[in-house]
């Protein structure tokens, strides 16, 4: 009988190495390979993200401006009608220390220049990338702004991650054991992280980098950076779970079916007998989510309505997790899996959330519409 299944299913048994470092005799293994691709992608994605809200926003800030020498000589000497009326929203005392020579740029007279500069953005059509082809390398692109805000982010996520996912398996999972052996809460590298926590550890660093960069961009609500943050994180997550595979972690229940894997040393120490891939499973429900996700982003869907894509990420996300959980072996927790299992118990917040978030969307944009006399 075994034999017969054996047949019937994939053999998988990679070593969780893929490489070692020369000379520094460390190995690279597969789940930290997959983990930093996701994040690799996560921040390429979220650049025309960012970008777009720039240019959306119609409004500029401090490091927006590369060159305040340029800047302000362009102001100062261009003959252009945009700058001359660009001027014109200045108060009379920075157009007057304007003039004045010698010149110099003092950060309150930044300041006072940004804020007349915002007021003709909010009153005109004059385009950022108009101003871009007077100002020259002095004022950042849209593009240029949204690498400076994604290089920061990417920080706080990663770390929220990391942290989030620990502390969320050693509370959730296992704590009894690293209530006796505290220091080896610290060792992330032997493995040991839960998703839950992972999202949780994410949603407060993100509170964090809104607080942080509020000063420059305050149009940016943490709501709204938890939107564009959830188009990216499906696909992080999706290569989270194939480092889970390559990991022969996280294993799935027993199965006949001819696509079951049978892993040949499964992280667990159980027997290699033929299981449902649920870490796949996982992974494929995940990147159908991205997709559905970006599509939305990219037909400017829920443009003006923030929370409905984080929304939906935890629909699509926790929702498939809670059933697939089904099909996954039990898994250590403080919990009594007799009726529910750890991740789905974790799960059903989330999708409750992500419920409400959609459902608030749809009736501001419904009140917008009436509002505005729109069917």
């Amino acid at each position: 009988m075994a034999y017969i299944d054996w047949l019937a299913s994939l053999y998988w048994d990679p070593s969780a190495e893929a490489f070692t470092i020369p000379f520094l005799g460390r190995a690279v293994v597969w789940y930290g390979i997959l983990f930093a691709t996701g994040f690799i992608l996560g921040y390429f994605i979220i650049n025309p993200i960012l970008a777009r809200f720039l240019t959306q926003t119609r409004r500029l800030a401090a490091p927006d401006i590369l060159n305040w020498s340029h800047f302000t000589s362009v102001l100062r000497t261009s003959s252009s009608p945009i700058v001359a009326q660009l001027i014109s929203f200045l108060d009379p005392m920075t157009r007057q220390q304007l003039q004045h020579k010698p010149f110099t740029s003092t950060p309150e007279l930044q300041n006072k220049i940004l804020e007349g500069l915002n007021r003709f953005l909010k009153q005109s059509s004059v385009s950022r990338e108009e101003l871009q082809d007077i100002f020259g390398k002095s004022l950042a692109s849209a593009k240029q702004t949204a690498y400076f805000l994604a290089d920061r982010l990417c920080w706080f996520v990663v770390i929220g991650t990391v942290v989030g996912a620990r502390l969320g398996a050693v509370f959730f999972y296992d704590w009894p054991y690293f209530r006796a052996h505290p220091l080896e809460i610290f060792q992330v590298w032997h493995g040991g992280l839960a998703s839950h926590g992972g999202v949780a550890g994410v949603m407060i660093s993100l509170y964090l980098y809104q607080r942080y960069i509020r000063k420059w961009y305050p149009e940016l609500t943490f709501l709204r950076l938890l939107d564009y943050a959830a188009i990216p994180s499906a696909l992080t997550a999706c290569f989270i779970r194939l480092g889970n595979f390559m990991n022969q972690e996280i294993l799935g229940t027993p199965t006949t079916l001819p696509w079951g894997v049978v892993f040949g040393h499964p992280a667990d120490g159980s027997l290699p007998i033929a299981r449902h891939p649920v870490q796949l499973y996982e992974a494929g429900a995940y990147l159908i989510s991205f997709f559905i996700l970006w599509t939305l982003w990219k037909k400017h869907y829920y443009d003006k309505q923030p929370g409905a894509f984080v929304g939906l990420l935890f629909i699509f996300i926790f929702g498939s997790r809670f059933i697939l959980e089904f099909w996954k072996a039990t898994q250590d927790s403080i919990l009594d899996p007799s009726f529910l299992q750890m991740g789905q118990l974790l799960s059903i917040p989330f999708v409750l959330l992500g419920c409400y978030l959609v459902w608030r969307a749809h009736h501001r944009i419904k009140t917008y519409s009436y509002q505005n006399g729109s069917n």
